[in-house]
C-alpha cells in the first residue's frame, strides 16, 4: 500500500526509455513514473519524459499506468495497461506508433498542459476503454488541444458526464481513422457527448450517429473504405463518432466472423 515508502514500479529522477524486451509491472502506485522537479547532478533540468520505442509492456496499477511530468512518447512496441486509475498521463502525450491498449477507471489518456497540443496521435493502433474521459487534453489551444494525424483509434467512454474525446477548446484532425463511442447522459447526445465532435472541420472529416449498444454485441462501422468491428464491453446509449470520412455507416449485429484482437477489435 501507499505509505512511507514508494510503491511505484519503475521510477526515475529524469527519464525512462524502453527500446526492447519484456516488462511486466504490477504496482500499487504508478507503474512508470518520471520526475522533472529536480536539478540533475550535471546541472541540467530533468526532462520527466517516458519514451517507449519497442518491447512488450504489460501494466497493472492502482494509480497511473504511465506517468510523465514531462512528455510520454510512444513510437513502437506493445503497451497493455490492464488496470489503472488513469492510463497514460503527462504534460504532453505523443503516440506515433506501436500497439497501445488502456483500460482505466478514470481518463484513458490525460495531458495536463494548458498550452500547445497536449495529445498527438499519429500512428499505430490505440484502444481505450475508460470510466472517465477517453482522451482528455487540458490545453486551451484553439482546435489543437488534441490532434489526430494518423493511426487507428478506438475509444470508449462508459460513463455519462464524460466524453470519448474531451478538450478545452476543440481538437484537430488531419488523418487516420477514429471510432469514438461516448455514453450519453440525459438522452442521446446529452451530457458531455458534444465534446467528441468539437472539431473545427468536423463536417468535412467525420460523422456522428446515435445508437443503443448492448454488451457482447458487435458495433460495425465503415469509414470510407476502412472497416472496424468492435465487440461492446458494456451497454451504452451512445453517440458514435467516426473520423476519416463523411461516407460512413454504423450498425450493431449479434454475431461477427471477424478475427478480433484481445480487445475485441478488428480493422480491415
Amino acid at each position: 500500500d501507499k505509505g512511507e515508502y514508494s510503491t511505484k514500479g519503475i521510477k526515475a529522477a529524469n527519464e525512462i526509455t524502453v527500446n526492447a524486451g519484456t516488462v511486466n509491472i504490477r504496482s500499487y502506485d504508478d507503474a512508470f513514473h518520471a520526475n522533472s522537479e529536480n536539478e540533475l547532478e550535471n546541472g541540467k533540468t530533468a526532462t520527466g519524459n517516458v519514451n517507449i520505442n519497442g518491447g512488450n509492456i504489460s501494466v497493472y496499477s492502482n494509480d497511473d499506468g504511465i506517468h510523465a511530468d514531462g512528455t510520454v512518447n510512444i513510437t513502437g512496441g506493445s503497451v497493455n495497461v490492464t488496470n489503472c486509475y488513469e492510463g497514460i498521463e503527462g504534460a504532453y502525450v505523443n503516440i506515433m506508433g506501436g500497439d497501445v491498449s488502456v483500460i482505466s477507471k478514470d481518463d484513458g489518456i490525460n495531458a495536463t498542459s494548458a498550452s500547445g497540443t497536449g495529445i498527438s496521435i499519429g500512428g499505430g493502433t490505440l484502444y481505450i476503454y475508460a470510466g472517465g474521459d477517453g482522451i482528455d487534453s487540458n490545453s486551451r489551444a484553439s482546435y489543437s488541444g488534441a490532434v489526430f494525424s494518423g493511426g487507428k483509434t478506438v475509444v470508449i467512454c462508459a460513463s455519462g458526464g464524460n466524453s470519448a474525446i474531451d478538450t478545452e477548446q476543440g481538437y484537430g484532425y488531419t488523418g487516420g481513422y477514429v471510432l469514438a463511442v461516448t455514453a450519453s447522459s440525459g438522452g442521446m447526445g446529452g451530457g458531455m457527448a458534444g465534446e467528441s465532435y468539437n472539431c473545427k472541420n468536423f463536417s468535412s472529416v467525420g460523422t456522428k450517429t446515435n445508437i443503443s449498444l448492448s454488451s457482447g454485441k458487435y458495433l460495425e462501422a465503415s469509414i470510407g473504405k476502412t472497416n472496424v468491428t468492435l465487440k461492446m464491453p458494456c451497454n451504452l446509449s451512445a453517440m458514435v463518432i467516426c473520423l476519416g470520412s463523411t461516407d460512413t455507416e454504423v450498425s450493431q449485429v449479434s454475431s461477427s466472423s471477424a478475427s478480433l484482437d484481445a480487445n475485441g477489435v478488428y480493422w480491415s
